[in-house]
C-alpha cells in the first residue's frame, strides 16, 4: 500500500486554489511533471478555511470532475493545516487522497446511517472519523452513542465550522450532525491524544455539584479548594467579597485562563494528565462558595484545575510523538498518512509561531502525508475534548524489498 498523495493552497479564488491543489494530487511526490501520473482512487479528505466554506461544494464537483474514483468527505473550518503548514485567517484548502480499497471504508452522515450493533450481518466498524456540528443538540450523547457503533470504540475528529455555522461533506454537501467516515477492521489506525493545559495543583474529587455548578470538591466548598490551590491568602480565603478575592488571585499564573478538567471517576486513572477533558471556569460565587463551569460535571468526577501552557503543550505533543515512533519501529509499520485535529485556542495562538504543531509531528515522525483542521472541540474515543490535539496515523507493515 502506497503513501496517501496530499495538497494544500491559499488564493483568493477558490476555483485557482483548487486547481493548484488538483495539480499536487494528480502527480505524486517525487515524480517529474511529465512523468504519467497513476489515476488517483479511494477516499478524498476535503478541508477548507472559512473563507471557503461557502464553496466547499463547488470544489467537491470540481475535484469530482478531475478525481472521478475518489469520494469526497470533509467540512469548512476555522483553519486547516497540513505537512508544513497551517492556515487559518486566509483563503484556503487542503485535500488528501487515502489510497484504501472500496470496501475498507464507508462515508456516513444523518442520509446515511451506520449499523449499530445486533444488526444482522452488520460488521462494526474498528475506528470513525467524526465532523460534528457544534450547534447539535445533546451532542456528547451522540458521541458516546456512536462510539458504541465501533468495534474498538476508537473515535477522532472535532467540531467544524469557525464564526459560522460549518458545512460538511459526505460526498454531498450536508448541514447539521454527524457525518464521516467508518473504517473496516483491516485500516489500521494508531491515535493518541495531546493536552494543551498543565494541571495547577492536585487532583479532587466532585463530591456536590447541579447544572454547571460544583459545590464541593472532596467534601469541602468548592470555592474554597480553588483558592487554597492557587495559594491564595487565607485572610482573603475567607472573604465574601468577589472583587477582593479576585484581585488577590495569581495573575502569573492564570494569564492564559483558569480552566478545569474532567474525567470520569470510573475510568482506569491514566499516566499523567491525558484523560481530562478541559473545559472553563466560568464564575465564582463567593456568598455560596461555588463555582460556575462551562460543563456538567457528575458527581465523583475526577477534577484538577489547570492553565492553558505552552511548554507542557510542546512536550506532551513530543510524548505522543515519540510513543507512535516507538510502535511504528516495534510493530515495524510506516506510516502511510496523517490526521490532526487541533483546537482553535492552540495553533499560533498558544505556540507563537504558525505550523509550529506540524513541525512537531514532522520532526518526531519524518516528512509523513498530514492533513487536519482547527476545532471548536476535539472529538476522542467517546468524549468531546477541548484545549487538546487528536493525532491519528494511517499505518502499515513494512515491506521487505527483495535483494
Amino acid at each position: 500500500m502506497r503513501s496517501f498523495r496530499h495538497g494544500h493552497a491559499s488564493h483568493p479564488d477558490w476555483r485557482t486554489a483548487a486547481e493548484l491543489v488538483l495539480a499536487q494530487l494528480e502527480h505524486r511526490q517525487g515524480q517529474p511533471p511529465t512523468h504519467q501520473a497513476t489515476a488517483a482512487s479511494g477516499l478524498g479528505l476535503l478541508y477548507v478555511t472559512e473563507a471557503f466554506a461557502g464553496h466547499l461544494g463547488d470544489i467537491a464537483a470540481l475535484f469530482d470532475t478531475h478525481l472521478p474514483d475518489v469520494q469526497w468527505v470533509g467540512a469548512g473550518a476555522h483553519g486547516v493545516c497540513v505537512a508544513g503548514a497551517e492556515y487559518v485567517d486566509e483563503p484556503a484548502l487542503a485535500a488528501m487522497i487515502c489510497e484504501l480499497p472500496d470496501d475498507d471504508w464507508r462515508i456516513f452522515s444523518g442520509k446515511q446511517r451506520l449499523p449499530v450493533a445486533g444488526d444482522e450481518a452488520a460488521e462494526l466498524p474498528s475506528a470513525v472519523l467524526v465532523h460534528a456540528d457544534p450547534s447539535t443538540p445533546d451532542l456528547a450523547e451522540l458521541i458516546s452513542e456512536l462510539a458504541t457503533r465501533t468495534g474498538n470504540g476508537v473515535l477522532f475528529g472535532g467540531l467544524i465550522g469557525g464564526d459560522n455555522d460549518g458545512t460538511q461533506l459526505a460526498e454531498r454537501p450536508v448541514q447539521g450532525g454527524l457525518s464521516g467516515v467508518a473504517f473496516g477492521q483491516s485500516v489500521r489506525l494508531l491515535s493518541r491524544l495531546t493536552q494543551g493545559c498543565a494541571p495547577l495543583a492536585r487532583e479532587h474529587r466532585i463530591s456536590d455539584c447541579s447544572s454547571h455548578y460544583i459545590r464541593e470538591l472532596d467534601g469541602r466548598p468548592a470555592l474554597d479548594v480553588l483558592l487554597e490551590d492557587l495559594d491564595v491568602p487565607e485572610t482573603v480565603r475567607r472573604s465574601r467579597d468577589g472583587d477582593e478575592i479576585l484581585r488577590a488571585l495569581p495573575t502569573d499564573r492564570l494569564a492564559r485562563g483558569l480552566m478545569i478538567g474532567f474525567a470520569p471517576a470510573q475510568t482506569e486513572r491514566h499516566i499523567g494528565f491525558g484523560d481530562y477533558a478541559v473545559r472553563n471556569v466560568i464564575g465564582i460565587d463567593p456568598h455560596n462558595r461555588l463555582l460556575a463551569v462551562a460543563a456538567k460535571p457528575q458527581h465523583g468526577d475526577r477534577a484538577v484545575f489547570c492553565t492553558r501552557d505552552q511548554r507542557a503543550a510542546r512536550a506532551d505533543l513530543i510524548r505522543i510523538c515519540t510513543e507512535l515512533r516507538e510502535e511504528l519501529e516495534t510493530e515495524s509499520l510506516r506510516v502511510l498518512g496523517a490526521h490532526y485535529v487541533s483546537c482553535v485556542a492552540r495553533g499560533e495562538h498558544l505556540f507563537g509561531v504558525p505550523g509550529a504543531e506540524v513541525d512537531i509531528v514532522s520532526h518526531n515522525l519524518g516528512e509523513i502525508p498530514l492533513i487536519g483542521f482547527f476545532a471548536n472541540g476535539e472529538i476522542a474515543g467517546d468524549r468531546l475534548y477541548g484545549y487538546t490535539g487528536i493525532l491519528t496515523l494511517f499505518v502499515a507493515e513494512e515491506t521487505v524489498q527483495a535483494s
